[in-house]
């Protein structure tokens, strides 16, 4: 066959409110609530110009508690577009937006195929060929906890075959949604499983089958960092699918740390704020930034750092350098996780509680009957029937990593009050 090539998205949200910027960046604000109009105007314009055979998207177009007109309206017109460059398009709503809500509204157009709460299987035809076979489902009630891949066929692979599904694969996030499992979308025999729900991009297995969460277009929060978009994929026979990642987003978020050990004054704290925020967006492809930074290291302005409304003026004055900056750069939260400076070999030659510490800290780490009964201890951890898939053991060096480090948060604890 020749190759077959498609848009998958995921997880638009459109007119999703964004709160907790507006009160104090006002342009920002403004820039957000139109993300998600023009992210999904960009992956529009990414179809037409690759000229993709049709374009999928898998479920929680509109974010249900606002419950705006204009999202549909400008939904309806990129799915319009599509079809003016004779593109076909292929929708199943989620759990933000099910059937049965106010947002599932879309009256059926040639060519913009709606899965119901049925599983259907459509026919994508190019002039008079079967070219494609794709089955999909809808949630009908937002509280669909239902495995819905169970209702799908074992696949007819006469031509490629693609599940388009709203789910939750794995447990890969807590909540009840449409769960299922890799297995369970494997036995079905599709060449490519397009799914949404996980706003993360993942490919979760690359093929036989592809099994594929794109994440969503645009970030809401500051929990979604790096970056957002849908998937361009070509299938060909014989090939593993082609899957290639293109982000879409308008602002992107960010977290990151600040090393200030070696700084020896609030000017300089500042300096490296600012160089941090700059290296952060400047990866960011033109993108406007919204960053939470945390301050870290031992240093001698820790008790001053801690004054009451210190580290907001700072977060005021690294707002005000860079107000004028295009793409923006927006200092959301500055953390503080700074401990104060202390020498570990001039306090274990004490006679005090701190020396008691770390002796018992070095016994752990040098005498290895100690160390093998940590080493026991841990390993419950490591062999836990329920967790203990999630853990790595560890080696030698990362037992006396974590022995050290341990240490270090009493010391914090003890050395601050003296």
């Amino acid at each position: 066959m020749k190759s077959l090539k498609f848009i998958h998205c995921a997880d638009l949200h459109i007119d999703s409110p964004f709160k907790g910027v507006g009160n104090v960046n006002p342009e920002l604000q403004s820039i957000l609530c139109n993300s998600t109009f023009e992210t999904f105007n960009r992956i529009i314009t990414i179809a037409i110009e690759n000229k993709v055979d049709f374009v999928l998207i898998a479920g929680d177009i509109y974010e249900c508690e606002n419950k705006s007109l204009r999202a549909q309206f400008k939904f309806r017109e990129g799915l319009l577009r599509l079809l003016e460059s004779g593109i076909q398009s292929y929708i199943v709503y989620g759990n933000h937006d099910p059937l049965n809500s106010w947002s599932a509204t879309l009256k059926d157009v040639d060519g913009i195929h709606i899965f119901g709460d049925e599983l259907k299987c459509e026919v994508f035809e190019k002039n008079g060929t079967a070219l494609a076979k794709i089955y999909g489902v809808s949630f009908g009630r937002a509280d669909t906890i239902d495995n819905l891949a169970l209702r799908f066929p074992e696949a007819d692979g006469d031509v490629p075959c693609i599940g388009l599904l709203h789910a939750n694969v794995g447990g890969r996030l807590d909540d009840p949604y449409s769960p299922c499992t890799v297995e369970d979308l494997s036995s079905k025999k599709m060449d490519y499983w397009a799914l949404g729900h996980v706003h993360a991009f993942e490919i979760i297995k690359k093929a036989n089958p592809a099994i594929v969460y794109p994440g969503c277009s645009q970030s809401r929060n500051a929990t979604e960092t790096g970056g957002k978009g849908c998937c361009l994929v070509t299938l060909k026979a014989g090939q593993d699918p082609n899957i290639q990642f293109i982000s879409t987003d308008f602002v992107r978020y960010a977290q990151s740390d600040v090393d200030i050990s070696d700084c020896s004054s609030i000017d300089e704290t500042v300096d490296s704020i600012l160089a941090r925020c700059h290296d952060v967006s400047a990866g960011f492809n033109g993108c406007h930034a919204i960053i939470r930074l945390s301050l870290k290291g031992r240093t001698s302005l820790h008790n001053e750092l801690k004054k009451d409304g210190v580290i907001q003026d700072i977060t005021d004055r690294i707002r005000k350098i860079m107000e004028r900056i295009k793409p923006i750069i927006w200092l959301e939260k500055l953390s503080l996780n700074t401990a104060k400076p202390y020498e570990v070999d001039v306090l274990r030659q004490g006679k005090d509680f701190n020396a008691d510490i770390i002796s018992i800290c070095d016994e752990l780490i040098t005498e290895k009957p100690l160390q093998k009964e940590l080493t026991d201890r841990l390993n419950v951890l490591f062999t836990h029937k329920q967790i203990g898939h999630y853990l790595e053991k560890m080696s030698p060096e990362e037992v006396d990593g974590l022995i050290a480090e341990a240490r270090d948060r009493i010391l914090d604890e003890l050395v601050e009050t003296d």
